[in-house]
């Protein structure tokens, strides 16, 4: 999971966008629950740490993880995640 936000989630955009197409690809190359886990671990982390925990990021994920359904590429999760307002 870490891979994969890594090497294909930039960090030029914004949060939201960047919880959107980081779940939606983590659900396309590991699996929907794997992304679910890795938003939420997140959202946890960031509330007992230093971090600044919202309940739109996790919507953030949710959407992201919506996009991977129906994306046959990255690109077609990023496009989607716009498309969503993203």
């Amino acid at each position: 999971m870490e891979a994969v936000v890594r090497e294909k989630v930039s960090a030029d955009l914004s949060d939201q966008r960047k919880h959107c197409i980081a779940a939606g690809l983590i659900a396309r190359y590991c699996s929907a629950t794997e992304a679910y886990l890795a938003g939420s671990g997140k959202e946890l982390s960031d509330l007992l740490g230093s971090g600044d925990a919202a309940w739109s990021d996790w919507q953030a994920d949710r959407a992201g993880v919506r996009c991977a359904r129906t994306s046959a590429s990255d690109e077609d999760v990023a496009a989607c995640c716009v498309s969503a307002g993203y």
